[in-house]
């Protein structure tokens, strides 16, 4: 009997959903765009593999568009008799509750919903998207995976803000880190490209995409990493400011600035789009290379607070395997990854310009000490990976109940 495996990922502006066969092979992918001016687009690849898109037009939230797409995996599957055997959804935040995979009851939806007041702008989106898959497969076992869990052995004195500790009795803060399934995936392909163990790597992973994180790795296990409490922190972003002396927000404040307009500073209206009013890492390249000052400024801050941390990670990590680049700035833009490692070969780092403009997996220069690796980023197939594993493991305790 055939296993099917539905992966949902609900984002701030798209839904990405992938459905996978019992070999992890990527049989069908249905994304739905809602972040555009001209309404939802909903495209993808088909049980036939049939290229689908469709425009949609305005639709009313995120609810709609969730229904939109779970009611097409619904029509699809039932067409061909498919039955999955599981739903896994990407969650954001775990704080220190979650740390595996963790299969969802009534009791677990509960303690979700406690967690949206860590990741306010995430983790609502996240349980919607469970809520909801819940109702349209209510026969179906439903696992939640967190972001957050990968990062939960950083040791405290990384993971401690200097801070009291008794500031809030509802919400512990720390570093807890995120971008978390995509570092698992980068430590398991870079082990199987160098051929190594992964409990004998040190790796410096860089996901640059509209978030932006940097995650040191050392012997398997991420030992510090650059965002925190919330993804706002650590390097600058597409619309988020990462790290930033927190007297600015106290001086707005005090100026009459209120709390939700300091969040939409933070994270809608910082980063790349406050300094050259653009957020699409393409567009910014392409104004650079006309002249555009502003343009020119936002990749050189870019890229000047990704080479300042990887310096700080070299210091914490001594040796360095591998430097990574995955997320869809790193894999794509070999302008970015080019000025960023520029500079750093008295750190082992040496970058092969045609390797890096072909996009190969390997963009080390000859006499690069540290490897420099591109993974693509396939968070939804490492989430299909832990199901199937849990699956295989405890198959007599799989229970949408």
């Amino acid at each position: 009997m055939s296993v099917w495996l539905l992966v949902v990922n609900v984002g701030s502006t798209s839904v990405k959903t992938h459905l996978f066969d019992g070999d992890l092979r990527d049989i069908a992918v249905l994304t739905a765009d809602y972040g555009r001016v001209d309404g939802v687009v909903i495209g993808g690849q088909d049980l036939q593999g049939q290229m689908v898109e469709e425009h949609c037009g305005p639709v009313g939230d995120v609810s709609a568009v969730l229904a939109l797409v779970l009611d097409r995996w619904r029509q699809w599957l039932d067409a061909e008799a498919w039955v999955l055997a599981a739903i896994g959804h990407r969650i954001v935040h775990g704080a220190d509750w979650f740390a595996t995979l963790t299969p969802i009851n009534p009791d677990v939806l509960q303690r979700l919903a406690g967690l949206d007041r860590y990741a306010p702008l995430h983790n609502p989106l996240n349980r919607l998207g469970v809520q909801m898959a819940c109702r349209h497969f209510p026969e179906v076992a439903q696992f939640a995976l967190f972001d957050t869990a990968f990062h939960r052995n950083i040791p405290e004195y990384a993971g401690r803000y200097a801070i009291p500790a008794s500031l809030s009795s509802s919400v512990a803060f720390y570093r807890y880190g995120f971008h978390g399934i995509s570092c698992q995936h980068s430590l398991t392909e870079a082990a199987r490209y160098l051929a190594c163990e992964p409990a004998k790597l040190n790796l410096i992973v860089l996901h640059l995409g509209g978030g932006a994180s940097a995650t040191a790795i050392r012997a398997g296990v991420g030992v510090d990493t650059s965002m925190g409490f919330s993804p706002t922190e650590g390097l600058m972003m597409a619309s988020r400011s990462g790290d930033i002396d927190p007297m600015v927000l106290l001086t707005l404040q005090r100026q009459g600035m209120s709390v939700d307009e300091l969040d939409a500073v933070l994270n809608h209206r910082s980063g790349l789009k406050a300094i050259c009013d653009d957020t699409d890492m393409r567009r910014i390249l392409l104004k650079a290379g006309q002249g555009d000052s502003d343009a020119l400024l936002a990749i050189d801050m870019f890229c000047y607070r990704i080479k300042k941390t990887i310096g700080a990670y070299c210091a914490v990590l001594g040796e360095v395997s591998a430097l990574v680049f995955t997320g869809g700035i790193g894999e794509h833009a070999a302008e970015i990854r080019q000025r960023i490692v520029t500079g750093l070969e008295p750190l082992g780092f040496s970058i092969d310009l045609v390797a890096n403009a072909r996009h190969e997996p390997d963009i080390s220069g000859a006499d690069s000490r540290s490897r420099i690796l591109i993974i693509p980023a396939e968070e939804e197939r490492v989430c299909a990976r832990q199901i199937l594993s849990f699956l295989d493991r405890r198959p007599s305790q799989i229970s949408p109940d």
